[in-house]
């Protein structure tokens, strides 16, 4: 039995070097920018057209191991086009999630994005039909999203085009928010209502 744990753990410790070396190759390959390497468990997705950045002792979990909810959906940092830009503060913490941008995301410090959360700022299709035949997607609406500082972002939550979410907000989990949040509040359902904190 004893063999068998060592065993583990030691393909364990490798899988998550390789994991690990893997990931430092995708983020120079997609030219991600960092001053720090953060901290990824298990496979990133990074499809990046424009300009990543990400700041220091941000930790991204993609798989159950780090966190089971919404999980083993990877994190996901997509820029759809060269004017594109996802900017990610210090210290942010991000779960499973996608990021989306075709005009820029813009995350600040202490900011905790939980599992299976999708933050796009496109609306990826065009609305007209006939216009969806000439092409699915080209000219599709887009604005860009600003996410504050010291926001908590809950499971699920899905975060759309032109939105600021103000400091310290919480969205509660499984939220589709479609207008701006203001700082110190929380928001919550699908119609998104939002109320101030502590009242």
């Amino acid at each position: 039995m004893k063999f068998l744990k060592a065993l583990f753990s030691i393909i364990y410790i490798l899988s998550q070097f390789i994991s690990s070396m893997r990931n430092r190759i995708k983020l120079w390959a997609e030219g991600v920018e960092y001053t720090e390497t953060p901290v990824i468990n298990g496979r990133i997705q990074i499809h990046n057209k424009g300009q990543i950045i990400i700041g220091k002792g941000v930790k991204l979990n993609c798989n159950s191991l780090s966190n089971p909810v919404g999980l083993p959906h990877p994190v996901i940092l997509c820029t759809q086009n060269q004017m594109a830009k996802i900017e990610i503060g210090n210290n942010v913490g991000i779960s499973g999630s996608s990021l989306v941008a075709a005009t820029s995301i813009t995350i600040g410090n202490n900011v905790m994005i939980g599992g299976g959360c999708g933050i796009w700022d496109t609306d990826f299709h065009l609305m007209d039909p006939e216009m969806r035949k000439i092409h699915p997607t080209r000219d599709a609406t887009t604005a860009p999203i600003f996410i504050e500082e010291d926001v908590f972002i809950g499971a699920k939550s899905i975060v759309l085009k032109g939105v600021t979410i103000g400091k310290g907000a919480i969205i509660a989990a499984g939220t589709v928010v479609n207008k701006s949040v203001p700082a110190n509040s929380l928001a919550y359902g699908n119609p998104m209502l939002i109320k101030l904190k502590n009242k």
